[in-house]
């Protein structure tokens, strides 16, 4: 298992996503993600790898300098994506990546 928080942009001049920093957490396992969310009210999303049809993954020249980026993923029978993820740290790509062909 690995685990994820979104990155705090200090490049950003307004970043209202500073407490996702605090409130959000993905974990990937072998099979599924699991991204969980909130302080004091939580909420817990479980995809499983067998329904992710594809994802998306997204940069701009400082995200890339610092390794972070923003992800889309689509899961089949869903018109929007399932689940977007902003600011994470772009190793991410690699795994997902890896877990899709794996199953």
């Amino acid at each position: 298992m690995q685990s994820f928080k979104p990155v705090i942009r200090w490049w950003s001049l307004v970043n209202p996503r500073i407490i996702a920093h605090f409130s959000e957490r993905l974990d990937v396992y072998e099979d599924s993600l699991m991204y969980q969310q909130g302080i004091f009210s939580k909420s817990e999303v479980v995809i499983p790898f067998s329904r992710v049809t594809n994802y998306a993954a997204d940069q701009n020249l400082l995200d890339r300098i610092f390794g972070v980026g923003n992800f889309r993923i689509e899961t089949a029978g869903s018109v929007a994506p399932e689940l977007i993820l902003i600011g994470y740290s772009y190793t991410l790509r690699d795994l997902l990546a890896r877990s899709m062909k794996a199953s």
